[in-house]
């Protein structure tokens, strides 16, 4: 990693900082960082709630889930029908709770 060796001062009115240090606490990341990736024209998009970090873990274990019944199918030529609906359920309800938090 580059050593950073120049230091830049930098003065803001009472509305830039403000809206700087948002913009910083929306991606989650240091001051320092937000403006380098802002000089590189990198923008940082906004850290996803805590909410939507469970909804994706949500949807990834349903698809795995969905997977594993595929294969087991294909092997037995059966599908474990209670596994699959439990699944659907799982999914309409992450679903839902997916739709409330990105329309409130």
């Amino acid at each position: 990693m580059a050593r950073r060796t120049v230091k830049i001062d930098l003065r803001l009115t009472e509305s830039e900082a403000a809206a700087l240090n948002r913009d910083v606490k929306k991606a989650g990341v240091s001051r320092e960082a937000y403006l380098r990736s802002l000089i590189r024209k990198m923008p940082l998009k906004e850290k996803p709630s805590v909410d939507v970090i469970d909804i994706l873990k949500n949807l990834q274990q349903i698809n795995n889930n969905m997977n594993q019944i595929a294969v087991k199918a294909n092997a037995k030529g059966f599908v474990d029908t209670a596994s699959y609906w439990e699944n659907v359920r799982w999914l309409k309800e992450t679903v839902s709770k997916l739709m409330e938090v990105m329309y409130p």
